[in-house]
């Protein structure tokens, strides 16, 4: 028997009062950034505010301060042991300004940067230093310079922003360092560094694991045939903005999504794109509907990626991609799960196989032990898968940054995650194979 709408009601309740009232996990005292510059003000990491759609392998710090007139900031940092890490600066309204990423950072007198291809990966030397200035940037501008402009003077801002990509493992959320350190050097060139406060939250993981368990399985919604959340066959779009997801939301339906979409798509084309994105990723993503089944699969190859989590000893040369990711969220900008290039599960041909359901739908097979990663669902049945593309090789045709919205399936071609739903937890398991319990 199917529970009715009023037991839904209540059981939602029921759990997300437990959610409220259980205990947060702090972050480990050991952490060497857990206390860092007041001036990082803001987290947006999957176990903290949980906005934006945050890779769940990544860490993010926000900033907003002016540059001091005449001056600048400078931000005093060390390179972590990670697969990547940036500094961007950012407009008003989210765009990005300007960017520096890893490789591009020349490190301090005496230290090494340790994400150039042939550098010791483990170097205990890793220091760096960089400022932000006031203006656009000039056609060559000084190494390890950003500016609170862009280039065209359409986008500024006294945003900015550090990520980390993919820790190795045992260093912690951050990468074994401190957030780098803010200083504001005056015109007269006096130093005013902001000084380091205790971070007064602590990581909320519990939080987002409660969310990503929610979800009650079997709903009845393929009885009722309507078609009305998404299409048929999950479709990959390529991510532009926040007005065009938000806007081809109910128009991405077994209906309306290869006339309205399209069109719906174009006009809000024309709006700036971004919104808080790294502009070293570009994305995918495509509407889900339980209405088709309680299981949904995705297959699509691999690209090679470097394997850094182990903390291997160099940087080799370049793969055809920097990081992979695909990740499960809701409409809100929450991310629930998240899978990446270390931990999908790949086959002998290189291609991936993801199970996505909610906790309760998930099937037996959808373990490492039987080749199937797992993606919850959440409790929309609405909802969103998206597929990460960072930094490709510029031979490699297939990446979504060379897709235009429309494209996307010819030019990633392989690449493309190709979906199937199955009614069932048990219907997935007869056709997939693989019985770990049995």
């Amino acid at each position: 028997m199917r529970p009715s709408l009023r037991s839904l009601v209540l059981a939602l309740a029921a759990l997300l009062a437990i959610g409220a009232l259980q205990p947060l996990q702090s972050a480990s005292a050991s952490d060497p950034s857990r206390d860092r510059s007041c001036g990082w003000i803001l987290e947006p990491s999957a176990d903290r505010e949980n906005i934006l759609f945050p890779d769940l392998a990544t860490r993010y710090l926000g900033a907003a301060i002016p540059v001091p007139l005449g001056g600048y900031i400078e931000l005093k940092g060390q390179f972590p042991h990670a697969r990547y890490m940036s500094l961007q600066t950012y407009s008003t309204t989210l765009q990005t300004a300007t960017n520096l990423r890893d490789d591009q950072i020349n490190p301090d007198p005496g230290s090494t940067n340790p994400f150039r291809v042939g550098a010791d990966r483990n170097a205990t030397k890793r220091g760096y230093t960089v400022r932000i200035v006031a203006g656009k940037p000039p056609a060559n501008p000084p190494a390890n310079t950003l500016y609170n402009n862009s280039a065209d003077g359409t986008r500024s801002g006294n945003g900015f922003a550090y990520r980390i990509y993919l820790p190795d493992n045992g260093t912690g959320a951050f990468g074994g360092v401190p957030a780098p350190a803010i200083t504001l050097v005056l015109a007269t060139g006096q130093r005013i560094p902001l000084p380091t406060c205790p971070d007064p939250l602590p990581d909320m993981m519990p939080v987002t694991d409660f969310l990503a368990g929610l979800g009650l399985p079997d709903l009845g919604l393929d009885d009722l045939g309507l078609g009305l959340l998404a299409p048929p066959t999950p479709t990959f779009r390529r991510y532009i903005n926040a007005a065009q997801v938000y806007a081809t939301d109910v128009t991405e339906n077994k209906y309306t999504s290869d006339t309205l979409t399209p069109l719906i798509a174009s006009l809000t084309a024309q709006l700036p794109s971004g919104l808080g994105e790294n502009v070293d990723n570009k994305y995918v993503y495509a509407y889900l509907s339980q209405e088709y089944g309680r299981v949904l699969l995705l297959k699509g190859k691999m690209p090679t990626t470097p394997k850094t989590y182990y903390g291997d000893a160099t940087v080799p040369a370049p793969t055809e991609m920097r990081y992979w990711s695909m990740c499960t969220a809701n409409r809100t900008t929450q991310t629930y799960g998240c899978v990446h290039d270390q931990t999908v599960q790949v086959d002998q041909n290189g291609y991936f196989t993801i199970a996505i359901s909610t906790a309760a739908d998930r099937p037996a097979n959808a373990t490492d032990a039987c080749g199937v990663s797992w993606l919850p669902w959440g409790l929309d049945p609405k909802g969103i898968a998206y597929m990460r593309n960072m930094l490709p090789r510029a031979d490699f045709t297939h990446a979504v940054q060379n897709a235009t919205y429309g494209t996307e399936k010819q030019v990633l071609g392989d690449y493309y995650p190709k979906g199937t739903y199955y009614a069932s937890p048990q219907a997935f398991e007869q056709a997939i194979g693989c019985h770990p319990h049995s």
